[in-house]
């Protein structure tokens, strides 16, 4: 059974999850974590497979940091390389709404803590359209894309016991498919289907949010809500 560690990602709250196994490790959704460095390091990691559910800064703000450190392979939906291949589309954007109630030293401080992290292109090293699956370590690792958040927008399972759902399936929170990219019609016609199908005793791994097991999520007008304690 995989025991994944989660890193919170300072102000954006966005889940980065571990695992660690032999002289090898997963990372999906990466953030600079140097608590996480730490454990790599002294598991003395060899191999380092980076795998992201989305485009958007605070899932993808790591990935260099790790390449600069480890032999790496980083895996995403195509349209997710595309995107972050580009420095400027990696900045970090999806942060201003999040500051306009705040104090101007609580701005301050937000700001100039994303304007710290670089922008700088992102090189993928495995890309897919549809689909890709993968033996990482005699685990069976799934991406399936699932458009609507935004174009690069995959879901990962794992073993059949993990999902990684990236910015959906959030417990509580209403999906988002307003921001460029996004698309309510993709996301009706792919992949709210795809999400519903989801097996009922899977971990939810969100991108935001405590893990939740997928039988205590109902789904109502377009949000998982917990019908259950996780």
């Amino acid at each position: 059974m995989m025991n994944f560690s989660r890193y919170i990602l300072r102000y954006s709250e966005s889940n980065m999850y571990l695992e660690i196994e032999n002289d090898a490790a997963l990372l999906i959704d990466p953030n600079r974590s140097e608590e996480a460095l730490v454990a790599l390091k002294k598991n003395k990691i060899q191999s380092l497979y980076i795998l992201l559910t989305h485009e958007h800064f605070d899932h993808i703000t790591g990935v260099n940091w790790y390449k600069k450190q480890f032999d790496t392979t980083v895996i995403c939906q195509r349209k997710c390389a595309e995107s972050i291949s580009v420095a400027k589309n990696n900045r970090p954007f999806v942060f201003m709404p999040m500051v306009e109630d705040k104090t101007e030293t609580e701005k301050r401080e937000i700001l100039d803590f994303y304007d710290a992290l670089p922008v700088e292109p992102i090189d993928v090293d495995i890309v897919f359209d549809d689909s890709y699956v993968f033996e990482w370590q005699g685990h069976h690792i799934s991406m399936q894309s699932c458009p609507g958040h935004s174009m690069g927008s995959s879901v990962i399972i794992v073993d059949n016991t993990h999902v990684f759902t990236g910015d959906y399936m959030i417990p509580d929170t209403p999906i988002i498919l307003r921001f460029p990219g996004g698309s309510k019609t993709l996301y009706k016609q792919k992949t709210e289907s795809f999400l519903l199908g989801l097996k009922d005793d899977l971990m939810i791994m969100p991108g935001h949010s405590e893990p939740c097991l997928c039988k205590n999520l109902v789904y109502q007008n377009g949000c998982f809500m917990r019908e259950k304690d996780c």
